[in-house]
């Protein structure tokens, strides 16, 4: 018996996905979501729908992430879309900023692979992320990086190297370095840019401080590389971040009172 035939005989004897989608709905802590080539959400589960604020799928159906979340992440989010559908290549644990309101330094870790029609043409694409757990318990999945990464998170503002790191939770810098990069996609450093990144966010649209302030609060050693950085992730400057936000803010202000 070949297995390849033997497993696509019977999913070609399928004669509806719901039984499938119900089953992820019991998924406590994974998201899933499916979108087709325009981005438009087709299914996603209960805690996908959580992240819309959206009582079912029923109400995110036909709707894309500019729809749900704020513009700098919903871009980010659909331009990782289009790299999975042009290339056809998934993306596997990769880090982003998780959906959520701006000025949540929450991440996720998240996979993205692309659908295809019985022609063998890319229709979509489906996805899954989890939040990664910051100053709580961290998943068991992280196994000896968790002490790490939960260091990380509340350490961004320091001087970090990945050899203290790795010292840390015993083991060698090496092996630091290829174990982190297998369980994220992305080098300590990486990381932890991202994460500097994201606390940045909630900096500019919470406080006052100078960009330069921001930048030396996050553990950015100087002005020009926080907005290097920060532009590189974000897809605009710090200060454009801050002008943006801050009007969107008096925006909804004026128009609830």
């Amino acid at each position: 018996m070949n297995p390849e035939v033997f497993r696509q005989d019977f999913l070609d004897k399928v004669g509806s996905w719901e039984s499938f989608f119900q089953l992820l709905d019991w998924l406590p802590d994974v998201s899933f979501f499916m979108k087709d080539v325009q981005g438009r959400f087709i299914q996603q589960n209960r805690r996908a729908c959580e992240y819309c604020h959206a009582e079912s799928n029923v109400e995110t159906v036909g709707k894309t992430d500019f729809d749900f979340y704020p513009r700098d992440r919903a871009q980010m989010y659909v331009d990782g879309d289009q790299q999975v559908m042009k290339s056809g290549v998934p993306i596997i644990n990769a880090i982003a900023p998780a959906p959520e309101a701006e000025g949540s330094d929450r991440l996720i870790f998240y996979c993205k692979v692309p659908v295809y029609d019985k022609e063998g043409h890319i229709i979509g694409i489906a996805g899954i992320h989890r939040q990664i757990e910051d100053k709580r318990a961290t998943p068991k999945a992280f196994g000896r990086l968790a002490r790490a990464i939960q260091y990380m998170h509340s350490n961004f503002s320091h001087p970090l190297s990945t050899r203290r790191l790795a010292s840390m939770v015993g083991i060698s810098h090496s092996q630091f370095e290829r174990r982190f990069r297998k369980l994220f996609g992305a080098s300590p450093r990486q990381y932890l840019l991202r994460v500097r990144v994201n606390a940045a966010c909630r900096f500019l649209t919470e406080t006052n401080a100078s960009i330069t302030d921001t930048a030396l609060e996050c553990g950015f050693y100087d002005h020009s590389h926080f907005s290097r950085t920060f532009t590189r992730l974000m897809g605009v400057s710090p200060l454009t971040y801050r002008k943006r936000h801050t009007s969107e803010s008096t925006e909804v202000t004026t128009h609830y009172f």
